[in-house]
């Protein structure tokens, strides 16, 4: 997973740090939906509960942010004559509609708990897990949770898999396509070759320039410790078609020169006349073949400048792959070539094939006087409306909607869009400069502030934070007084209302929430969209309005797997736009 990230950027860097603290990075949601009736079942509860303890067991798994209505962390918060108390939400799954009745009414009491992982409408609820990292992907990071998820399948049940490790996963599954798509090209290319030159010399050849070609690279990737990823599996199809080609170049020189030899009626053999034409084509089309080999390939190795390690493979390992395609075509080609006989020489069976009309219909609309000026007016024409339509171009990246809606995994993660808070993550940390810091009302209140204005965005489902927990505490502490929902008005009360959280809660159950000091505290922002161009305007806007609310002693750092797409489009942009200033630097100096 690191590879697919820029290390360097400052997103990506705080996201790494609030996975460090807070072990929040990705983030799955599994909706479980009765087929008939509301979440309040003893079959459904009892499920979750069975889900939530194998969760909890699963290696990979994050319990400190585990949420789900039988997590260990997950209290009903409730006034006593004493103050209040926390307990366990859910301590077992109720069996009698009376215990359905009271865990409705606790859940209701504590809307932390709706549109996280309870649908307002009773009809979906969810458990929210978190991954750690693993060097050897997202597969092996999610093979655990489904096959947990396997487990609670049944007939009564629908449950659905969300977030961005689901569509990793489900992108490393489709990259192994490649075993499928690279023979598929093979035959699509050698059936074009055989179509184009009816000879075995013209079907096989230049595949086995390509295949070649794709060994080598494929080998120097092997052989520098590189690994296929997400980004560059297709890479061997890139490097077959570019390789195919240009040898297909060449080829089609050597019979021509060929063909003019065995016409002129010399004393030539026709095995002098192979030889004679291999060298006049190596020395006509050879030039030309180094030129744009060496273009095509330093065009990829300036792929090396992108601060993302997956693109810098992608680029070492085509341009290895062209110069691999230029050598051979260069030494090994001809000389197999020279070893084999010579073709037939038919002269007057020479014949026009599909290639040969079609550039010669080009030629007759564009060279021809009275059709000169239309051609270049009719094509300028169109370069200035491109030049206008690039005036539209603007900067955006949602990597879900690359996939068909039709497949599970759109449809779960449209499910749970429509019926929770959302299944992707933003997370603030904010940072006070010193222990207890986060215990300052006037910094929660700026936290509340925040979560007011991103919650003003349609697609913002919920936000959570300790803040909210407080301010359910302040509300039981007043016999759940509606006036009372607010925030304990000293830094000694909110000390006071943790200290009696305490006595019947687990202090460790704000883990997910706060550090051990209470000098950062994490939001947990849950959108409904990943769409770059949303997920940027959120961020800017909350961070323009941080700085305002926190001022300069408070640090906020935002991070989570939107973040982290953000980070990478920027980088892409950034960096594409310099590839493409290489490049043409490259081929002005090599041209000239």
């Amino acid at each position: 997973p690191t590879t697919l990230a820029p290390q360097g950027h400052q997103y990506i860097k705080d996201t790494n740090e609030i996975d460090r603290k807070f072990g929040s990075k990705y983030m799955v949601l599994i909706g479980i939906t009765p087929k008939e009736g509301n979440i309040l079942q003893p079959a459904v509860l009892t499920s979750v509960e069975r889900l939530t303890r194998k969760l909890e067991a699963t290696p990979g798994v994050v319990k400190a942010t585990l949420l789900s209505l039988s997590a260990h962390q997950v209290k009903a918060i409730r006034g006593t004559s004493e103050g209040f108390e926390a307990r366990p939400l859910m301590e077992k799954a109720p069996l009698t509609l009376e215990e359905s009745r009271k865990l409705k009414a606790l859940i209701e009491a504590n809307p932390t708990y709706v549109n996280t992982i309870v649908s307002p409408d009773f009809k979906t609820t969810a458990v929210i897990v978190e991954l750690k990292e693993r060097a050897d992907g997202f597969r092996a990071m999610m093979a655990s949770v489904k096959a947990v998820v396997e487990s609670e399948k049944s007939n009564g049940l629908n449950i659905s898999l969300g977030g961005s490790p689901v569509y990793y996963d489900r992108t490393e599954q489709l990259s192994e396509r490649m075993g499928f798509l690279f023979p598929l090209a093979l035959l699509v290319i050698g059936l074009l070759h055989y179509e184009a030159f009816r000879s075995k010399q013209g079907l096989i050849l230049p595949l086995v320039t390509a295949l070649m070609a794709v060994i080598w690279g494929t080998g120097f990737i092997g052989m520098s410790g590189k690994q296929l990823d997400i980004f560059n599996s297709p890479t061997p199809i890139l490097i077959l078609a570019i390789a195919a080609g240009h040898a297909v170049q060449l080829l089609k020189r050597y019979y021509e020169e060929y063909h003019l030899l065995r016409q002129s009626g010399g004393s030539m053999s026709p095995r002098e006349a192979s030889h004679e034409a291999i060298v006049r084509s190596l020395i006509g089309v050879g030039p030309v073949m180094l030129i744009a080999g060496g273009i095509a390939a330093l065009g990829f190795f300036s792929l090396l400048a992108f601060k993302i390690e997956t693109i810098r493979s992608f680029g070492l390992f085509t341009g290895v792959g062209i110069l691999s395609a230029v050598v051979l075509e260069m030494t090994f080609i001809p000389a197999v070539r020279s070893l084999l006989s010579p073709p037939k020489f038919t002269p007057d069976t020479s014949r026009e094939g599909i290639w040969e009309r079609l550039t010669s219909w080009a030629s007759s609309q564009v060279i021809p006087e009275q059709k000169r000026k239309v051609t270049v007016s009719v094509l300028a024409a169109f370069a200035l409306v491109s030049l206008m339509g690039m005036s539209q171009v603007f900067v955006d990246n949602s990597s879900r909607s690359l996939f068909s809606r039709d497949i599970d995994i759109q449809k779960d993660d449209a499910f749970l869009n429509n019926q929770l808070g959302g299944t992707n993550s933003l997370y603030l940390m904010v940072e006070g400069p010193a222990p207890d810091a986060i215990k300052s009302p006037q910094l929660l209140k700026a936290m509340e502030s925040l979560q007011r204005l991103a919650e003003r965005h349609a697609y913002v489902g919920k936000t959570v934070s300790i803040v909210d927990y407080l301010k359910r505490m302040n509300l039981a502490m007043h016999a759940d007084d509606p006036s009372q929902n607010v925030l304990p008005g000293t830094k000694e009360l909110v000390s006071q209302y943790l200290l009696l959280y305490s006595l019947s809660g687990d202090p460790d159950d704000f883990n997910s929430l706060v550090d051990y000091q209470y000098q950062a505290a994490k939001i947990t922002v849950l959108l409904k969209t990943d769409k770059n161009a949303d997920v940027k305007a959120l961020l800017e806007e909350l961070g323009k309005a941080s700085k305002e609310l926190f001022g300069p002693d408070v640090k906020v750092r935002f991070g989570g797997d939107v973040t982290q797409n953000v980070a990478l489009t920027e980088t892409m942009v950034q960096g594409k736009l310099l590839n493409i200033l290489q490049i043409g630097g490259t081929i002005f100096v090599i041209s000239a």
